[in-house]
């Protein structure tokens, strides 16, 4: 299942230096010229001034690593060595640009180097933990974060790490006990909740689950509402800028609530102040990243001035919010259901179908936005009006003035030909199946949905929120029992599946090692039929672990489908999320 694949994921760094970002932070207010010009003059010699020499080596090594220089680094952190052993920034700064150069066993022995001379420095030994688990010393790794976290106990990467070291061996007990560590810590982290109640389902807790579960839809910013009666006033009377002048002076006295600033964008876009109301919902997501009603607004809002790369950035994200919140009512009902409280999972269920369509007609939504987009660069106006009715959050959207709906109809059939077209040509992408069936639910055609739907989780079994909409597309169809057991399975995960993405997650922070991999690989299937989706089923292993966005994926997938109507090299993009 996605949140227990997400994980495996979570407290990876690509490169050491992202552990020390703030140590080894260069402000870059003197010249590289004058940096050099300064270690250059105190030489390398251990008998120069050991404070000033070993300071100007360290900052012109800061200068190299944040230019990403790393051999000119770690020649000046060696020279600031040379003059001062015992400078502790000069061995973390080594280690990282050793670990950039592939020089692992090197970066170890200086993090080593520093832990003795820092002991009780937290970021050394989380820093040396993540070495040695890359060196596949998971023991000695286990050791290092536990001697990280009783220097600093709320130091939340080593509490992943150690949880995705203790998933992946099928020791789910300690895995809980870190990620409830974490929900103590940051109570409305609502990913982690539902890593934990994953976790619960996991392991048979079912009540444990469903008291996570039900938490995190609580705090959901979409299950928020906020009314000022003076506000309402107004805004019943037609008086529409009092109302505005009313918001602004109460958001001035109370600034941090989105629900406010959403409030206030409406407003903007009733008076016809688009950017005024853009930057409204820019400032909600600011203050509650995951608020799906103001990521739906401000697509809305990009449309209106013709911005179709903005607005699909947020439809394509607020699916994955909207997903998100799919995800945590099939697993509040599977936990209900499997603890014999059937009714109650019913309802869930029936929760979940109805927040279902949000997905399939924003990714419905953005499909033809992206067609439209290819072929009228220059079009002034495309508007989609979406609205979120209640705490189900169902999207209604309308249709562009201007544009009949057999032309609306037209393009997303459009869409629907180029992936059966693709599905053809590349039977064994899982996302091409999955992204059909999206388009052809949202068109109600639901047994074709089904089908699609299914051959996605044949291809990739892990392939969560394919089963996801599976089960749903059951239930939809009256097939109850299947539905169950579908949804039963999104939130499983086999303890080979777990170590096989661990060991994926710890290649992809290679990134020397990880695009040395994948060329040997593609050399050695290049004339394998059966593999020719290697990259892609790669892709969407990474997606499912948190480290590939998923969001742009899914664009990527409908531009590329538009690119002279060839579909045929999907390159992997490795932009981890950092």
């Amino acid at each position: 299942m996605s949140y227990l694949l997400e994980i495996l994921g979570r407290g990876l760094v690509s490169e050491l230096t992202a552990a020390f970002r703030e140590r080894l932070d260069d402000d870059g207010r003197i010249a590289t010229a004058d940096l050099k010009a300064a270690a250059q003059a105190v030489g390398r010699s251990p008998l120069a001034e050991r404070g000033k020499g070993a300071r100007c080596w360290t900052a012109l090594g800061r200068r190299h690593l944040a230019n990403r220089d790393y051999a000119a680094a770690r020649d000046a952190f060696g020279a600031a060595q040379t003059i001062d052993p015992d400078d502790a920034d000069a061995h973390v700064g080594l280690a990282c640009a050793c670990d950039a150069l592939g020089e692992g066993d090197r970066a170890t022995q200086q993090l080593l180097a520093a832990q003795a001379r820092a002991p009780r420095d937290p970021l050394v030994q989380f820093a040396l933990g993540f070495c040695y688990e890359k060196a596949d010393r998971t023991a000695d790794a286990v050791a290092a974060y536990h001697a990280a976290l009783e220097v600093a106990p709320q130091l939340r990467n080593a509490h992943e790490r150690l949880a995705a070291i203790f998933l992946q061996r099928d020791d789910l007990d300690r895995a809980i006990e870190h990620y409830e560590h974490l929900c103590w810590c940051e109570p409305g982290d609502v990913p982690a909740l539902l890593s934990l109640a994953n976790l619960y389902v996991q392991t048979g807790r079912y009540e444990d689950a469903v008291r996570r579960y039900q938490f995190a839809l609580t705090i959901e910013p979409d299950n928020w509402e906020a009314r000022d009666d003076l506000v309402s006033a107004y805004e019943q009377a037609g008086l529409l800028r009092e109302a505005i002048d009313e918001l602004v002076r109460i958001i001035q006295t109370k600034p941090a609530f989105a629900d406010n600033h959403l409030r206030l964008g409406d407003l903007y876009v009733k008076i016809g102040v688009v950017e005024r109301a853009v930057e409204q919902f820019g400032r909600a997501l600011e203050l509650s990243p995951d608020y799906l009603e103001a990521t739906v607004k401000l697509g809305t809002a990009h449309l209106r001035n013709g911005s179709y790369l903005d607005a699909a950035q947020c439809f394509s994200r607020a699916v994955e919010i909207n997903d998100r919140l799919l995800t945590a009512y099939v697993g509040l009902g599977v936990a209900q259901h499997e603890s014999g409280s059937r009714d109650e999972a019913l309802a869930s269920f029936e929760l979940a179908a109805s927040v279902e369509p949000n997905s399939t007609l924003l990714f419905s939504e953005m499909a033809r936005l992206q067609l439209k987009a290819s072929v009228n660069r220059q079009a002034q106006r495309f508007l989609s009006v979406s609205a979120l009715a209640d705490q189900a959050s169902v999207v209604a959207a309308g249709t562009p003035a201007g544009e009949g709906p057999s032309t609306v109809s037209d393009l997303v059939e459009e869409q629907i030909r180029r992936l059966r077209s693709a599905v053809e040509r590349r039977p064994n992408h899982a996302d091409l199946h999955y992204r059909l069936g999206l388009l052809l639910r949202h068109r109600g055609q639901l047994d074709e949905a089904i089908r699609s739907f299914h051959r996605a989780v044949e291809i990739n079994p892990n392939y969560a929120k394919a089963l996801i909409k599976l089960g749903l597309a059951y239930h939809a169809a009256g097939r109850v029992d299947e539905a169950v057991s579908t949804l039963r399975r999104a939130l499983q995960l086999r303890p080979d599946d777990a170590r096989l993405h661990y060991e994926l997650g710890l290649m992809f922070s290679d990134r020397q090692e990880f695009a040395l991999a994948v060329e040997r690989f593609e050399s050695a299937v290049r004339h394998e039929p059966g593999n020719v989706d290697f990259q892609a089923n790669l892709a969407l292993a990474l997606q499912s672990m948190g480290m590939l966005d998923r969001s742009a994926s899914a664009w990527r997938t409908l531009a590329e489908l538009t690119a002279d109507g060839q579909d045929d090299a999907l390159p992997l993009r490795t932009t981890a999320r950092r």
